[in-house]
């Protein structure tokens, strides 16, 4: 049975005991049927890989993916404005010019701010 088609329930049950089947199938699993629209998925992924300190070639892969799901500029900065608190000012910072190399804006040449 693919993640997919397990209630969210029993799939959070079998990823939380470690399941083997069921995190393979999740790793290698594109959200098929969970409820998350291409747009906010790819804005998911963006706020994880920032999160995870990713380099830029990785966050302007997912930053690709959200424009062609329609997602804005705005939407994007925001996803980093939303996970600062969670991730702290240090990462932010760290982040930022990743972001903003991704969204194709070089922040290189700002001394102040």
């Amino acid at each position: 049975m693919s993640p997919a088609s397990l209630p969210v329930e029993e799939l959070l049950r079998r990823l939380a005991l470690d399941d083997e089947a069921a995190v393979r199938s999740t790793i290698g699993a594109d959200s098929g049927g969970i409820a998350l629209d291409p747009k906010s998925r790819a804005l998911v992924r963006l706020a994880a890989l920032l999160a995870l300190d990713a380099g830029t070639a990785s966050c302007r892969s997912t930053v690709e993916c959200a424009y062609a799901a329609g997602a804005t500029d705005e939407e994007i900065v925001g996803v980093l404005v939303a996970i600062a608190p969670t991730i702290g000012a240090a990462r932010v910072v760290a982040a930022a010019p990743r972001l903003a190399l991704a969204i194709d804006y070089d922040v290189g040449d700002a001394d102040e701010p």
